[in-house]
């Protein structure tokens, strides 16, 4: 008896702890809500302050980014920093940051065509939209990059934390909860908002953003096994009727709609143990205030804080807590060596494309940011819908780097507009309509085949070849072939307000180029230019006459670009200079020298940025015919002066441009200014103080998805002014155009 006693006190001494050590399971769900969604984190800082466990997350968009990488096991500090490290405007574009893309490109830029290029298909000609304004390549690479040391975690229940992202069936609606594979690539699905993210492929399922389906995933978490369920909601707020006055407010109110609806749906299961935060963002922080993360970090931290007692009953105590953290302390990570690269193409490039530009040697330990670099400058390419990276676990912190570059599906040729308005207070009107069709790659090496079409006041087509020579695009040439008709207004030199003669000036020839690229940041050319023209007089005195003329030069061209954008720069250069050698036994009417030099720099502070620049070119030989002068006028280019309505054999041109950046979200919107001075002369004699022009102008501009907007209104002395509107960059330059 005795005995027996004595074993069931032993029983019951090993029991009671284990009794004592139950407590129940705690899931956290996480809704999305864009920007707002980094009140999470706030949330998980209070957590842990108040001791409180979490045994199971499940997250929708922004919470799946939130709660992926704290089940992960990041800290909420190291969140918050990675947070305030990110570029947000930068993120959500798929272009490598400017100064860093292909000359070519860059030079594009100069065009007066928006950047929007809808894809074509080269079997059937048909033209095809893009899926969605982001195909997500940099934020699927900085998804990458934070999740690396969950890379050989396929099964989400062996993170730190359970976890579960959510996302919709784009084709049935149907929730789709992502409890395996990739974690990047379940984060960046439950992300991807329809029309402005690229769906995402994984096995037979087309997915997009969980918020369609499941914003606030209460259930998941419940059938991961939570007993107890804290719910963070942070969706946006809805709007009342009275402010509900345009298109936009409308599409907003209707997507918050769909969102609210499920998740009240999801709230309502919620029982007497359960709890929910609604941290109170209102409108200080919107989906889109990506600027105002941190704000809203101090939001979702404050909200918890306030629960008060309600926290108190699922507190641990110190010791248990310390042991719970013990228990779920991410192992430490150390970057692979990598033993192997495999590059997967399937454009029509050659992998030595991709091979030169990728410089990962067997043997070095993964370095994240530097592969990150490589891959943007094969994205550059401007081929591929995606270019992704997979890191394959091998033994002893080995790994193999697999990189998988996807060709556009849409088509890799693409077409191109742009339009020009402007009207002087002398009523003259101005207007040009272009458009742009790109072939490429033409070649393996990446040639393109591009043709132009201008249609209006200067109407003309161009047609040219460019091809790289190499792998590394070092070396290049091209060939152009085309017809231009401009307008040439003649200034009598004694008085140059009074026009004398106006031409229309037609030329029709080819030019041939050969030269070398400057890594990224420049270009040399030496060129052989051929036309045949003819200059009809339309205005003036008949004693002018036409006249009909020949072109046959040499051509020197560099170019420099480190602009961090093409139209509203706040920092880096850009310069052009040229040479024209024309001579009689190259083909010309004429003997002349022409040269000249323009540089632009831009600096930035805050939302304040000044560009200023100077351009300086003339005749250093021989006698220049009307049909090479230098044209000036126009936007900020002497602004109120209609477009390229001033001429001369020399021209000089100072500028200084200043903006200031609106809070307008994802599309950034400026207010303008600029102070313009300088002039063209028919005769380097005329040059002086006294025959400079002034002009200046206020604009409004906008960097859309599709190109820059602007709108503005120019003065100039003697009572000159003109009003400009441009989708598209303006198409009056000096020697190129910031």
């Amino acid at each position: 008896m005795r005995t027996t006693v004595a074993i069931l006190l032993t029983l019951l001494g090993l029991i009671a702890p284990a009794l004592a050590e139950t407590r129940p399971a705690i899931g956290l769900a996480l809704s999305g809500g864009g920007a707002r969604g980094a009140a999470h984190v706030g949330v998980l800082r209070e957590l842990e302050r108040r001791r409180i466990p979490i045994d199971y997350i499940a997250g929708t968009s922004m919470g799946a980014v939130v709660g992926g990488l704290y089940a992960m096991g990041m800290s909420p500090d190291e969140i918050e920093r990675t947070i305030a490290r990110i570029d947000w405007t930068a993120i959500f574009q798929d272009e490598p940051a400017r100064a860093t893309r292909r000359m070519q490109r860059k030079l594009e830029d100069r065009s007066f065509l928006i950047k929007s290029r809808p894809g074509v298909d080269e079997e059937d000609g048909r033209v095809n939209l893009v899926p969605a304004l982001i195909q997500g390549q940099k934020l699927e690479l900085a998804l990458r990059e934070y999740t690396l040391p969950a890379t050989g975690v396929h099964d989400f229940d062996r993170l730190r934390i359970p976890f579960r992202a959510v996302a919709t069936d784009v084709v049935s609606g149907e929730a789709v909860v992502l409890d395996d594979g990739d974690l990047a690539t379940a984060i960046r699905a439950s992300m991807a908002v329809p029309a402005v993210f690229a769906p995402v492929e994984i096995g037979e399922r087309l997915l997009v953003d969980g918020g369609l389906a499941m914003n606030l995933p209460i259930g998941v978490v419940r059938e991961m096994g939570a007993e107890i369920v804290i719910a963070v909601d942070i969706g946006g707020p809805r709007r009342d009727r009275e402010s509900i006055t345009d298109v936009l407010e409308m599409l907003d109110q209707v997507a918050s709609l769909v969102t609210w609806r499920n998740t009240q749906a999801e709230i309502a299961t919620l029982g007497p143990r359960d709890l929910l935060l609604t941290p109170p963002l209102g409108r200080r922080v919107l989906a889109s205030d990506f600027d105002k993360m941190l704000e809203a970090i101090a939001i979702g931290e404050q909200a918890a804080r306030d629960a008060g007692a309600r926290f108190d009953a699922l507190a641990l105590p110190p010791a248990r807590y310390a042991s719970y953290r013990r228990a779920h302390r991410p192992a430490d990570y150390q970057a692979p060596v990598i033993t192997q690269v495999s590059i997967d193409n399937d454009s029509g490039l050659d992998d030595a494309v991709l091979a030169r530009r990728i410089r990962i040697t067997p043997g070095e330990r993964l370095d994240p940011g530097a592969l990150a670099a490589q891959i943007e400058r094969v994205y550059d390419q401007d081929v591929f819908e995606t270019v992704r990276y997979r890191i394959v676990p091998e033994a002893d912190e080995r790994a193999a780097l697999h990189i998988s570059a996807r060709e556009k599906r849409w088509g890799t040729s693409s077409l191109q507009g742009g339009l020009e308005l402007s009207s002087s207070g002398g009523g003259n009107s101005r207007f040009n309509l272009g458009a742009a069709y790109t072939k490429a790659p033409l070649t393996d090496l990446n040639g393109e085949w591009r043709t132009e079409v201008r249609l209006g006041d200067e109407p003309g087509i161009l047609s040219s070849l460019y091809l790289p020579l190499d792998p590394a695009e070092r070396w290049f040439a091209g060939i152009g072939l085309g017809y231009l008709s401009e307008n040439l207004t003649l200034f009598d030199p004694g008085a140059q307000d009074a026009p004398i003669a106006e031409y229309q000036l037609n030329r029709l020839g080819a030019r041939l180029e050969f030269g070398r690229n400057l890594g990224d940041w420049g270009r040399v050319a030496l060129g052989y230019a051929h036309y045949r023209g003819d200059a009809d007089l339309r205005v003036g005195d008949p004693g002018f006459g036409g006249y009909n003329f020949d072109v046959g030069a040499l051509e020197f061209r560099l170019d420099i670009d480190t602009l961090d954008s093409a139209n509203f720069p706040a920092s880096g250069w850009a310069a052009s200079a040229f040479g024209e050698h024309s001579r009689t036994a190259l083909g010309a009417t004429s003997d002349y020298d022409q040269a000249g030099v323009e540089l632009v720099h831009a600096l930035g502070r805050g939302r304040h940025r000044l560009i200023t620049a100077l351009t300086l070119a003339g005749n250093f030989g021989g006698e220049t015919p009307p049909h090479a002068y230098y044209r000036l006028g126009g936007f900020l280019n002497l602004s109120g002066f209609n477009q390229l309505e001033l001429s001369g054999a020399n021209l000089g041109l100072a500028r200084a441009i200043y903006l200031h950046a609106f809070d307008t979200g994802l599309v950034p919107s400026y207010a303008g200014v600029s102070l313009e001075v300088g002039n063209t002369w028919a005769r380097r004699r005329d040059i002086g103080a006294d025959s400079l022009r002034l002009g200046s102008s206020l604009f409004l501009g906008a960097d859309t998805p599709i190109g820059p907007l602007y709108l503005g209104y120019g003065y100039a002395d003697g009572g000159n002014d003109a009003l400009y509107l441009f989708l598209g960059r303006p198409w009056n330059r000096a020697l190129i155009h910031y």
